[in-house]
């Protein structure tokens, strides 16, 4: 072998050697990550370990297939599910104790969202957006809005009292069910409710403008960006989840690779106070909505 050829694959195993070396040592500097994220995998309730991207099957729901997952308080999670029922296949909402793995399907519909530390329930009923809530022994119903069917929506809570919702194209809005109304608030000009989360420690969204490529920002219901996430550049990151006791931000993202035509998914970790951010898992697909646990 030729002496040429002989320091090439020497240099290429030092090369090797050292960068696993470098790479472990930047695994060792960074912030510890600890808690997990539940997320839908088909019929499988799952959840991804934030310390090293490992996941577990929570529990299986049956023969129906989960959408989304919202928090209904630290026991419970609040499931969109698609199934078959009398003969149909239709969406409903299912109450999930994560405690003895029992469930309560209740109402059929979509996005259902409960106000943080109540029992106030916000959901798609497929041509309307609703409110529901006890009164004694009867649930009160208020029409928030109507759309066509085929319009997505979107709804995030804000308060006790108060949500965000978007329907299609059309602008966010600001409803707040004391006195039934809704409003165009200010952050309506700046974002965008789709990859967004609201970080309620912070008394703003977390989002993106029209343009995707204008990044995150921080912004408070009147429209004033508090501040902008500084991520690596020529990603395609959606944020779906902020862990307020850590103060991190944990994001998805999707591309297409040279060899196969299905998307490929990575989730990555945004430490906000020292911007430090890091590839948590490759080949890891959450869906679109995910329930943080501590």
């Amino acid at each position: 072998m030729p002496f040429s050829v002989k320091m090439d694959s020497i240099v290429t195993r030092i090369t090797l050697i050292a960068l696993a070396a470098l790479a472990a040592g930047c695994a060792e500097d960074r912030p510890e990550v600890s808690g997990g994220l539940y997320f839908a995998a088909g019929n499988y309730l799952a959840e991804l370990d934030l310390r090293n991207g490992d996941t577990r099957v929570v529990a299986s729901i049956g023969d129906d297939t989960i959408v989304e997952l919202a928090p209904h308080g630290d026991e419970r999670l609040l499931l969109t599910v698609f199934g078959e029922i009398n003969r149909r296949d239709v969406h409903s909402l299912v109450l999930f104790d994560l405690d003895n793995k029992q469930q309560l399907r209740f109402f059929a519909g979509s996005k259902g969202r409960y106000l943080p530390g109540t029992d106030v329930l916000v959901y798609d009923e497929g041509r309307r957006i609703l409110v529901k809530r006890r009164q004694g022994e009867v649930w009160e119903t208020i029409e928030v809005a109507s759309r066509d069917y085929r319009v997505p929506v979107e709804i995030i809570p804000v308060s006790s009292t108060a949500f965000l919702y978007a329907i299609g194209d059309e602008p966010p809005q600001l409803f707040d069910i004391v006195d039934g109304t809704s409003v165009a608030p200010g952050i309506a000009e700046r974002c965008t409710l789709d990859g967004a989360v609201w970080v309620a420690a912070l008394g703003g969204l977390l989002c993106r403008g029209e343009d995707e490529s204008t990044g995150y920002a921080l912004v408070t219901l009147d429209g004033e960006v508090t501040e902008s996430l500084v991520l690596p550049e020529g990603r395609r990151l959606t944020a779906i989840a902020y862990a307020a006791d850590q103060d991190v931000v944990i994001l998805t993202e999707r591309w297409h690779s040279f060899v196969s035509e299905r998307p490929q998914h990575a989730i990555w970790i945004h430490h906000r106070k020292t911007g430090d951010t890091y590839r948590l898992v490759e080949n890891q697909h959450l869906g679109d909505t995910v329930v943080y646990r501590r």
